[in-house]
């Protein structure tokens, strides 16, 4: 095989198929590959699919015919989630060479030096349950930000869900690898840590440990480098049931933590989420975002909210846009509900017309853009440390806040420094931050 070999990676879906990309991507290097970016001339192409919903596994399959249709002699693999949970239908696509789901991928590389040696497709797709952490060391190149997955797995089994049943059970990466990446990351240079997991919440449930106790000793072991400011870790997705009076105590009390949750509410209707199989009520939901913000009240909130769900009556819609505009997210991802084989709620009746889904989401969607330009307008005038990104003109940056929000300033920065901004615009998105040292001179 060549030691030149050109490989590049086409990633769907959640941050942990993001960092999924990353470690695979540098198992590759180690392998004597060189990775490119997309656009770029390639030999292989991966691509790292997702399950969530139909539109995902089509767009994956659009992508599969687009790039042996314009690289017809390149190799083409595909993993990732829909790999593991339809791997037939995915071998079936024209030009598919190489098939890996969740479990085993690691040993990708391998396959594609097997194929280019004999020329034959091959499939390796194990048991979800037989996955463990994949545990990789990624580098993020040209990144501010990093992921870091410390837990994959769910073993919830919401009825419109497939992922249980493409990741497997909670497996959670031990305290000494979760101490020792953040150490790297921080020697990289990298300013923020992104902690991710597919049930983020249930970390440590296979080892007796969990997330509180795991952000404690966190605080311990690495708090020179957190006071400093060298680094800022960010919470991946959390589900409601999992935000324990302890977390949310670590939570608040952790400097180091930035102000925003990402917790998916999927329906402000009782019954709906009873037949979502969500092991909460909206009130009780609602009473988590009370108790949270008595405490921490600029607290940035993100949700998922799902529309057109079987069954769903005009009556539990209204219930849900009730509950919405009561809330002061940050921002609300609007999705409609999409069927997936094998899961209870694809068999359910009551299945809405695709017009009535449609109309629900823009309804939905117009609500979620009243509440965010409400939670927007709170914060005109207050201070945010943005961690800058990207210099999008000359003098012009744009970058993070710790509230996940994009701010735009201007001024003589470099990429990955924090930067304290007076935000003085609020109508979308990015904000637009003042610089405080700019504003001291001017004073």
């Amino acid at each position: 095989m060549r030691n030149d070999l050109r490989v590049v990676f086409h990633t769907f879906g959640c941050k942990v198929n993001q960092f999924d990309t990353a470690g695979l991507a540098e198992i590759f290097r180690e392998r004597g590959f060189k990775v490119v970016s997309p656009g770029e001339p390639a030999d292989i192409y991966v691509v790292n699919t997702c399950t969530v919903t139909k539109t995902a596994e089509q767009k994956a399959r659009q992508l599969i015919r687009k790039i042996k249709r314009e690289h017809p002699g390149a190799v083409l693999a595909v993993t990732g989630c829909y790999a593991q949970t339809d791997p037939e239908r995915v071998k079936a696509l024209p030009g598919v060479d190489l098939v890996t789901g969740v479990a085993g991928r690691e040993s990708l590389p391998g396959l594609v030096a097997e194929h280019l040696a004999s020329g034959l497709p091959l499939a390796q797709v194990l048991p979800g349950e037989q996955a463990g952490i994949g545990f990789y060391q990624p580098v993020f190149t040209g990144k501010t930000r990093a992921f870091l997955k410390i837990e994959d797995g769910c073993d919830s089994y919401c009825s419109y869900c497939k992922i249980p049943f493409a990741r497997g059970p909670v497996r959670s990466l031990p305290p000494p690898l979760v101490l020792s990446e953040l150490r790297r990351f921080s020697g990289l240079g990298f300013k923020e840590v992104v902690l991710v997991g597919i049930h983020l919440g249930h970390y440590g449930r296979d080892h007796g440990w969990d997330l509180a106790g795991l952000l404690r000793l966190l605080a311990r072991e690495m708090a020179e480098v957190f006071q400093t400011g060298g680094i800022r870790l960010r919470l991946g997705s959390l589900e409601p049931g999992d935000i324990t009076p302890e977390l949310m105590e670590v939570f608040i009390r952790t400097g180091f933590l930035c102000p925003h949750l990402h917790i998916p509410v999927q329906s402000g209707s009782r019954s709906v989420l009873a037949r979502m199989n969500r092991p909460y009520t909206p009130e009780e939901y609602a009473r988590l975002l009370e108790d949270f913000r008595r405490q921490q009240p600029d607290l940035a909130v993100s949700t998922d909210l799902m529309v057109g769900f079987p069954g769903e009556t005009e009556e539990e819609f209204q219930e849900t846009l009730d509950f919405l505009e009561k809330q002061q997210f940050s921002r609300v991802h609007v999705f409609p509900f999409s069927p997936r084989e094998g899961t209870r709620a694809a068999e359910m009746p009551g299945r809405l017309p695709r017009g009535v889904i449609e109309e629900r989401k823009r309804k939905a969607l117009a609500a979620a853009g009243r509440v965010s330009a409400g939670y927007r307008r709170m914060l005109l005038g207050k201070t945010e440390e943005v961690l800058l990104e990207e210099e999008t003109a000359p003098g012009c940056w744009e970058g993070l806040s710790g509230r996940y929000l994009r701010v735009k300033l201007n001024g003589s920065f470099a990429n990955g420094m924090f930067v304290s901004a007076r935000i003085i615009n609020v109508e979308r998105e990015p904000l637009i931050g003042q610089p405080l040292e700019e504003e001291e001179e001017k004073s």
